[in-house]
């Protein structure tokens, strides 16, 4: 084991210096949940969609959180809702349960579909799907899935098609996917949260770091902080990646052993309350080369251009891929190596968050001209990938901004270059 004492003082340090910009029991009142079924409510009597479908489970579960509160642990879980009607959890005995620590007091059912497979309960009565919702909404005409059919297995969008007598099977996605994207200030407070648990990770895991370390030691210490301070899951598995492994965007950490002069690059995303955090940076294990120093100085340029844009599309309101082009076209005029790094610059600048950490609106690319919603989360991740030299073979910066109106508030307090902090406490 290569962690010490003195490693650990610096971390508990740095923990309990973060430790008091957190309040750990702040939860989405439950006043916000009911405005949200209103709001559903209305979207499907204008569709005139007699029954909402939505699914989810742990690596997709923003659909199922938004209204319900509750996340499965394994099991999958699925909920429906009607017009004027609070939803209803069909879920599996062994995480459902767990339904009821949120306290919106909704109606759950255990079914067969949503246990683990060939699993037997003492005592514990599992219903049929069909029956349950046939005995929440009678007379379904019409049926909308809202959540994307590509997260749904097909059992379940063929069950919605064949087995409640509905004519018809609508798209009705576009209801949560609006209604999420949009953000109030409690899950504003939710994702601040979650960042300042994300800073105080990677400051400790940069404060341990050196070399010999393996990267799952390193993880380790992330993993450590946030739970520590009240991050309750993730948004991805912790990276720590180094050497040739640094060609991989969100590879987790390996038992790999980190030599001196290696390039690392380290991610966490704490999830509180179920919305997601992030922060995640590159360094090098000892002292940077020439050519380590060109790498960072221009990754850095570009992703500093690309945070300037932001504030300039919030405040003049233009198009989003804006953001996107200001580090994509400065890369373009940058080589090292004989490699222009436009090439490296692997995938799109910006995304939005929320309750997963990528997966919902706004993706930027090159070519979006589409502009922000009013009040949205957005993660500005520059990755410079795939330089032929393993010495600077790929890396990151990214910070998570929450866009109020025409205002940008950055939620990460970690400098865009850390390498003076790795070793370092607070």
């Amino acid at each position: 084991m290569n962690l010490h004492f003195e490693d650990l003082k610096k971390v508990m340090e740095i923990l309990a210096t973060y430790e008091k910009k957190i309040d750990k029991n702040f939860k989405i009142p439950l006043h916000e949940y009911e405005e949200r079924y209103k709001k559903v409510w209305a979207e499907l009597e204008k569709k005139e969609i007699d029954l909402g479908f939505f699914f989810w489970y742990r690596e997709m579960p923003g659909d199922g959180i938004y209204l319900t509160g509750y996340n499965p642990n394994i099991e999958r879980a699925s909920g429906v809702i009607s017009p004027n009607k609070r939803p209803l959890i069909l879920a599996g005995p062994e995480s459902g349960i767990l339904a009821k620590e949120v306290g919106l007091n909704l109606e759950t059912h255990f079914v067969n579909e949503f246990s683990i497979p060939d699993e037997y309960y003492e005592g514990v009565e599992r219903g049929s799907l069909k029956t349950i919702i046939s005995d929440y909404a009678s007379d379904i005409k019409r049926v909308g899935f809202m959540t994307h059919e590509d997260y749904i297995p097909a059992k379940f969008m063929n069950f919605l098609k064949e087995s409640l007598g509905a004519k018809e099977l609508v798209d009705a996605t576009s209801i949560l996917e609006d209604l999420r994207y949009e953000k109030s200030e409690n899950e504003f407070k939710c994702m601040e949260q979650a960042d300042i648990i994300a800073n105080a990770a990677v400051r400790c895991m940069l404060a341990i770091s050196k070399p010999g370390m393996l990267e799952t030691e390193i993880a380790a210490v992330g993993d450590f902080a946030v739970k520590t301070l009240g991050g309750t899951g993730y948004g991805f598995e912790t990276i720590v990646n180094s050497a040739d492994r640094c060609r991989t965007v969100i590879g987790p950490a390996s038992n790999r052993m980190i030599k001196e002069g290696e390039i690392v690059q380290i991610g966490i995303s704490p999830s509180f309350e179920g919305y997601k955090g992030v922060c995640r940076r590159a360094f090098v294990m000892g002292e940077r080369n020439s050519l380590q120093n060109e790498y960072f100085r221009v990754m850095n340029e570009g992703f500093r251009r690309a945070e300037k844009a932001i504030y300039e599309v919030a405040e003049q309101n233009l198009p989003s891929n804006t953001i996107d082009l200001a580090a994509r076209d400065y890369f373009n005029t940058m080589s090292i190596e004989g490699t222009n790094m436009k090439s490296t610059h692997f995938y799109s600048t910006c995304h939005g968050t929320g309750l997963t950490e990528c997966l919902e609106p706004m993706v930027i690319t090159p070519t979006k001209t589409e502009r922000y919603g009013k009040n949205v989360g957005i993660m500005l991740d520059l990755g410079c990938y795939g330089h032929p030299n393993v010495e600077i073979c790929g890396g990151c910066v990214e910070n998570a901004y929450l866009k109020r109106g025409n205002a940008v508030q950055c939620c990460t307090d970690i400098p865009v270059d850390v390498q003076e902090l790795v070793g370092k406490g607070i």
